[in-house]
């Protein structure tokens, strides 16, 4: 415990000083600076922000405990999110930094709002935006909140862990905005890779084969099992797929390279950060599951209780080296806090520009909704015991309705009705299939999708070919 403390300290001392230093370099009183650098970070830091930004407490938390629970599927599930989101960065991508540097957009919103002509709709959007990430972003308080606990043997108990934690992401994102969060995040991010293969490495060398085979005969090494189902891994990867698209702290993150040549480094060095992250992760649950099975590691999880899955990484720390532990916990509560910076400062720039702020105003109000975003977080994490992977799934399916309307700003099939449309239809849709146990023949996350592909076609073509009908939505 002294150890980790010591850790901890240290970690929050350079924080501190990397947060100050950022405050000196950037401009006072400039909202474009403070919440995307002035568009000016290179494709290191690029590409660091934006895996810490994806690479969240989700992995070394959630998807630990979703490997060791229910095996290798876990894997496909998240290369699936993996090669999705390079494609979309490799043909995507580019179209939308060239559009943010030539129009100067701040957020995601503008975007919708140049393309689609809807000032209200993009209200809803950040509306149902804000909303929607709730679920995602009280993950990253209870991931680390959870290790700080399992790993301090009782003497910081959950609620006071999230406290910690939730002050961090509060000093962190005020203080300097986007750069206080992109270069702690280039720091995060080598310590996150550098934890996660130091404790696979850990793990590897005390299994032996026989775990491998143990695992075969669970069934574990299988894609498909009991738990991986198709239907599961379409429910799982559905939403997942287009995370890029549809969450705007990851959206952003496409503003933020200086020039051509940084943006495809930042690609080039995410795919394979995000490549070797995935698998080594997914090893810790495996060989922890294996060396459990075989008694030569005592981890007690429920199996049958998906929320007692955030506890696998707490308890294989629990028995490693503690310089190994305090390591290890150090990356989670970086990768986590950086998760929730991006969101409440991406959120609060939505906010400052899409909504009816006065320019004087934008900085403050941003600032005021830093604050009140990431209270409205902790206070959700306090009453939320699910599994981790759970409430992210959750929030992505939260925001399918989005696809639509980020694909079409883009490319053609403009129109303000149906931006409204799917806006006003598509999220209580979204809210009440994520929120109801409902029985349906196809995975809820497939419905909310095509429903809000459809909505907005429908409408499309009825402002098309029934102009008359919806005379107030033209001129746009």
């Amino acid at each position: 415990m002294s150890e980790f403390l010591v850790a901890l300290t240290t970690y929050l001392a350079l924080l501190a000083l990397v947060t100050l230093w950022s405050r000196v370099k950037t401009r006072t009183g400039d909202p474009v600076d403070y919440f995307i650098a002035s568009r000016g970070l290179s494709g290191f830091v690029s590409a660091m922000t934006y895996a810490a930004t994806t690479y969240s407490a989700f992995m070394m938390v959630g998807l630990v405990g979703l490997s060791y629970a229910t095996g290798v599927g876990a894997l496909v599930f998240e290369l699936s999110y993996l090669i999705a989101t390079v494609a979309i960065l490799a043909i995507i991508g580019p179209k939308v930094w060239e559009l943010s540097r030539r129009r100067g957009y701040v957020t995601p919103t503008q975007l919708l709002k140049d393309s689609l002509g809807s000032y209200w709709g993009t209200v809803l959007v950040v509306i149902i935006s804000a909303v929607a990430l709730i679920p995602y972003s009280a993950v990253q308080i209870v991931g680390p909140a959870t290790i700080l606990s399992g790993i301090s043997r009782g003497a910081l108990d959950i609620r006071m862990s999230m406290t910690i934690v939730a002050a961090v992401i509060i000093l962190t994102t005020l203080t300097a905005g986007l750069r206080s969060v992109a270069w702690t995040d280039a720091a995060q991010g080598l310590i996150m890779i550098v934890s996660a293969i130091t404790l696979t490495v850990w793990l590897a060398l005390a299994t032996p084969p026989e775990a491998m085979t143990k695992l075969g005969d669970l069934g574990l090494l299988s894609p498909l099992n009991s738990f991986w189902t198709p239907r599961t891994l379409i429910a799982y990867t559905t939403p997942w797929i287009f995370f890029a698209l549809t969450n705007p702290q990851v959206f952003q993150r496409l503003y933020l390279p200086k020039d051509r040549k940084s943006y495809l480094r930042m690609v080039l060095l995410f795919s394979m950060f995000g490549l070797v992250y995935t698998i080594i992760t997914v090893l810790i649950g495996l060989l922890a599951r294996g060396l459990t099975e075989l008694g030569a590691l005592p981890i007690k999880v429920d199996i049958g209780n998906r929320a007692s899955w955030n506890n696998v990484t707490p308890q294989i720390l629990s028995h490693t080296h503690p310089a190994l532990t305090v390591l290890v916990a150090i990356s989670i509560i970086a990768a986590a806090t950086s998760t929730v910076n991006s969101i409440v400062l991406t959120i609060s720039s939505m906010v400052s520009y899409d909504t009816p702020i006065p320019e004087r105003l934008k900085l403050a109000v941003g600032k005021a909704v830093i604050i009140l975003l990431t209270l409205v977080v902790y206070a959700f994490a306090l009453t939320t015991p699910a599994f981790v992977v759970d409430l992210a799934v959750a929030s992505s399916s939260l925001l399918l309705p989005l696809l639509p309307l980020y694909l079409f700003s883009l490319y053609g099939l403009r129109s303000r009705l149906s931006y409204l449309a799917t806006s006003i239809l598509g999220f209580p849709l979204a809210l009440t299939l994520a929120t109801q146990q409902i029985q349906l023949p196809v995975p809820k996350e497939v419905i909310i999708a095509a429903s809000s592909f459809t909505i907005y076609l429908v409408f499309y073509i009825l402002e098309k070919y029934l102009p008359h009908l919806f005379k107030h939505s033209q001129g746009q």
